[in-house]
């Protein structure tokens, strides 16, 4: 069962990834680091799109959990 993490954080390291280490503990996962993943808006066209690349991983996993942060103050 392949298990795939996508952090909609700007830093890789913060509490999102955190949770999601302790979510996923013992567990085998990928992740994918939107904040510092180039995919560009619908219609955009550039080499560097990763978009490709992130649709496939997440068409592969068997489980995907998203991450995101939350900004209250």
């Amino acid at each position: 069962m392949s298990i795939l993490f996508v952090n909609a954080s700007p830093n890789p390291r913060g509490t999102t990834a955190r949770l999601a280490a302790q979510l996923l503990a013992g567990k085998s996962y990928d992740t994918i680091e939107l904040g510092t993943t180039k995919v560009y808006d619908y219609g955009q066209d550039f080499v560097d799109d990763r978009f490709d690349e992130v649709a496939n991983a997440m068409r592969a996993a068997d489980t995907i959990v998203f991450g995101s942060p939350v900004y209250w103050h």
